[in-house]
């Protein structure tokens, strides 16, 4: 199995985990991968590209150019995704609570790496942010349309952006004093009502993103 299907979209978006090329393919976020030495001759062979390397007129053009500058040997059977995919799905996939996925993340014990570090790194964050972020995914899967998306996901920012939230914090603690030991409010998971996280998606009145500018393409 590949993409950002299973319990991939929600452990990238809960765990903010850096990819690699071959995650990347793996995942269906990238389709082609270029050497960085390779970049500048990339870009040369594409402004000189004006015809398809086939000889249909409406041919891609571009797709041709692309894949004769993919590197081949990116193996993504071997990338971090697709080895650790089971334990992925498992942790994240059909959750619907970050409890949820913290119980089956430590139901792996503590001989599981994944499992280990993964709830590090969850334990690192704001509670608050990942119970919105869960709550945003739930959401936004059901939504058909990208302005639908967008304007649920410009609540969400504009929550974030309220005085005293954890976004200030995160930010004093990584770049400001640079401590490294953000002081959550709430601090735990269980202290981050329902009732909070329902705010985050609440109606901006005059101040809501207008949708109808956006058009109503389908998700």
């Amino acid at each position: 199995k590949s993409g950002l299907v299973g319990g991939v979209g929600n452990y990238l978006a809960l765990t903010g985990n850096r990819l690699a090329a071959e995650d990347l393919i793996y995942a269906g976020i990238a389709t082609h991968y270029v050497k960085s030495e390779k970049l500048d001759d990339l870009k040369s062979a594409l402004t000189e590209s004006t015809t398809s390397t086939s000889d249909d007129p409406n041919g891609d053009c571009v797709a041709g150019v692309l894949m004769s500058f993919h590197d081949h040997n990116v193996d993504t059977k071997s990338s971090f995704l697709s080895q650790n995919r089971a334990d992925i799905d498992y942790a994240f996939d059909g959750k619907d609570t970050m409890e949820e996925i913290i119980d089956a993340l430590e139901s792996m014990g503590e001989d599981s790496q994944f499992g280990q570090s993964t709830l590090k790194t969850l334990k690192q964050m704001s509670p608050t942010s990942l119970k919105v972020t869960l709550e945003g995914l739930k959401r936004g899967a059901k939504l058909s349309s990208v302005g639908d998306a967008l304007q649920m996901e410009y609540r969400m920012s504009q929550a974030f952006m309220r005085e005293g939230s954890d976004f200030y914090e995160g930010i004093r603690a990584a770049l400001v004093d640079k401590d490294g030991k953000p002081k959550w409010s709430p601090s735990s998971l269980e202290e981050v009502t329902d009732d909070i996280v329902q705010s985050y998606f609440e109606p901006l009145g005059d101040d809501e993103l207008d949708v109808n500018a956006i058009g109503s393409a389908k998700l």
